[in-house]
This record gives structure tokens, sequence and C-alpha cells, in this order.
């Protein structure tokens, strides 16, 4: 790749939710602005990253994909449903001044391109069933603040719209996300599908050299090990440590954007940090971050991962969402729709001239029917990690994941 790129495709939920990792409520302020619903965006990427850690495999989300996806849907949330979906994704209200503060996150977002350094860009859409009616303030909440594309389908031609609308998500990213919407999942009964992609293209501020590149030896767990290639550089970088883990931040070109691995000391340490750590914590690293020179070692590796999110948002207290007794009556008029899945696919590649991502997210929605400090530190990134790529505009988390085995494609 002469070019690393990032990017993420999704049909989406929108803002996050916890404390990451311990469990607890976090308290969400009534205040809303896009630094705010950044900042509970990333709450809810620590608490979907905890229920994933369940699985001993690698992870790869885009919270925020999922995140944008749920809150096109959120607007056209009431009563019970609308609070279960706050709650889960933590968004700080079912108001026109959230949805309008959301799309600025989405429009700043989309801006950073423009300076050139990185490509990076955000497309929603809405694919509607014919002849079937949606009130207009849903529709014009998703098109004002979420610059939604809107498409007429016939969902009865279920592999007709499949395409349709699995081309679109390719399209959005670049062949990076490909049949995002499985077959099965379309039927007559479909009335709504929203979609997100996201596309993000970076080269690192300072790249390894392929020469430095070396075939070793990754440990899986404390007594297991594959073979991945490291790539090595010695260069000055924002890090810190402590007793158990070390936490860098490596920039990509231009400043717009960075990537934060935290490596836990023990190679066999990740599991017992996932469990006790905080989003608080990761916001004491990240400003306890200070300038000092680091012999880096990291593996290339590239991943192509998929989910269904029903079961993980029922665990994070989103449930009448998906039965009949959803009341998606903002979208409608009607409490005849429900969530019938939740689609997300992610992809990464990680090389010594940058990163290749890309997410989406595909939200389906059916008619009800019967349902001591040397002077440089090493940062040997040989076992299990944690990492997430964040933008600097508004602060928020685009990926976020975990390596437990990078020879898996």
């Amino acid at each position: 790749m002469k070019k690393a790129c990032l990017f993420l495709a999704l049909v989406f939920l929108s803002a996050f939710g916890m404390t990451l990792f311990s469990g607890n409520p976090e308290i969400i302020q009534k205040t809303t602005d896009p630094k705010q619903i950044s900042e509970n965006n990333n709450i809810f990427m620590m608490n979907a990253y905890k229920l994933l850690t369940e699985k001993d495999d690698n992870i790869f989300i885009s919270p925020y994909s999922i995140t944008s996806a749920l809150a096109m849907t959120y607007a056209g949330s009431a009563n019970k449903t609308e609070t279960e979906m706050g709650k889960a994704l933590k968004f700080t209200g079912n108001s026109i001044n959230f949805h309008e503060n959301f799309g600025k996150i989405t429009q700043s977002i989309n801006e950073i391109s423009k300076k050139g350094n990185i490509e990076l860009t955000v497309a929603n859409s809405l694919w509607l069933a014919d002849g079937y009616k949606f009130l207009d303030e849903f529709l014009r909440i998703n098109k004002t603040f979420y610059k939604t594309e809107t498409t007429n389908l016939n969902f009865a031609e279920s592999e007709k719209s499949r395409k349709i609308i699995n081309d679109w998500v390719s399209e959005k990213t670049k062949d990076k996300i490909k049949d995002l919407i499985p077959k099965g999942i379309l039927d007559a009964l479909t009335k709504l599908v929203l979609t997100n992609a996201v596309y993000f293209k970076a080269e690192w501020a300072e790249q390894f050299k392929k020469s430095g590149t070396k075939e070793s030896e990754f440990y899986t767990s404390a007594d297991n090990s594959v073979k991945a290639e490291l790539m090595n550089l010695k260069h000055n970088f924002n890090y810190m440590e402590n007793m158990e883990l070390q936490f860098i931040e490596m920039p990509y070109k231009g400043n717009e954007a960075s990537m934060y691995i935290l490596l836990p000391k023990e190679r066999d340490g990740l599991r017992d940090i996932e469990k006790k750590i905080t989003y608080q914590d990761i916001i004491k690293y990240t400003e306890s971050l200070q300038t000092k020179k680091v012999d880096v070692f990291f593996p290339k590796f590239k991943m192509s991962l998929s989910y269904e999110l029903r079961e993980l948002m029922g665990k994070l207290g989103m449930k009448e969402a998906f039965n009949k007794k959803a009341d998606f009556s903002k979208m409608t008029g009607k409490t005849d729709l429900y969530i019938s899945a939740i689609i997300h696919k992610t992809f990464i590649a990680v090389d010594e001239t940058g990163t290749e991502a890309a997410a989406a997210t595909a939200v389906v929605m059916r008619m009800k029917s019967a349902m001591p400090n040397p002077d440089f530190a090493t940062f040997r990134a040989d076992h299990p990690f944690f990492y997430f790529i964040k933008e600097k505009v508004n602060g928020t988390i685009l990926f976020a994941g975990r390596v437990v085995d990078p020879s898996k494609k």
C-alpha cells in the first residue's frame, strides 16, 4: 500500500454509554454540544468493547459508525423505546438540539479531508420501502442533520434491494466493505434500512522503514505464539507507562488523527486490565502522555470482522426496540416497526506507511408480525493489546479494537 487507508462504513448506532470496562453508569450531562456527544460516544465504545471481550479473539469495531446509525434511528423512537436507546447509547435526549449537534460532528469530520493530509468521509443513507409512509419530520431530521441520501426500494425483491444497498456501501468504502447485508435479512416486511459509511486514509506522521520489519514471535498467551511481521521505528512519541502497562500515541500525517495503543507489560496481562479499566483511566493516560524517544515494535496486520449487534445492545439496556413492544411512532405515526437486525462489518490493515480501515453498519427495520527510565523506552507490541483511532477536532473515537492474533485474517 502506498498510502495506508482508514475506512469506516456503517448503518449506525449513535453515542456511547456507561463506564467502559467497569460497567457502572456514567453521569451524562444534559447540555448537548459536539464535544459532549463525542465524549459519550467514547464511553459507549468502552462499554461495547467490554462486552465483546467475553470472547478471547480479535476485536475491531467502529463505535462512531454504530452510534451514527442508531442516532438516525433514535430520531424515530418514542416512549420506553426512546428511553432505553438513549440510556444504552448515552444520548443526551431525542431533541432537535441533539441531532443538530450530532450532525455537526459528522460535518466537522468531513471537513478534515479538505486540509489535504488525510482522507476521511462519512456518508448516511435511508432506504425506504416503496409505498410506505414515513413522517415528514423524521425524514427532515435525517436529511437536515445527517445529510442522508434517500432511496425507495421494493424490498419484496430482496436480492435486488440487497445488491443496491451493498453496492452503495462498497462504493462509499472504496470496496473495503462488501456484502454488508447477507442473504435472508431483507423481505417484503422490511420497511426501512439505515446505513452509514466512513472512509479514512492516512499515512503515519513518521513512517516505518520496510527494511526494519522482521518476522518475530507474537505471544497470543504467556506460553503460545505465532509468527508476525514486527515493524520497528525509534522516534519521539507521546508516551506514558506505569507498573502494569505502556500507552503510546502514534499520529497520522497532519496530526488530525492518531492511533493510541495500550500494551500490558505482561504477555498475558490484557485480560486483567480489561476487567478493571474505565474510560476515565483512558482519559488519565491520555492526559499523562509526554514526549519521549521510544523504540517501537508494532505488528503489521490485516483483518476483517463481522458482528450482529442486537445481543450486545440488549446487554447495554436497549431491549424493547427489538420486539413487538417497540415504539418508533415518531418515524411513521404508528407503532408497527421494530429493529430486526443491526449488522456491523469492519476491516483494518496496518503496515509501514499507515492504516487502512473500514466499517459498515446497517439497521434493518421490519413491520411487526408474529415475531526506572532509560534515555529511551522500548514498546514491543508482541502480545495482545488494545487500541483505538481518534480524530482530533471533537475527540471522537472512530475505531477501536484488540489484537490477540495478528496472523488471523
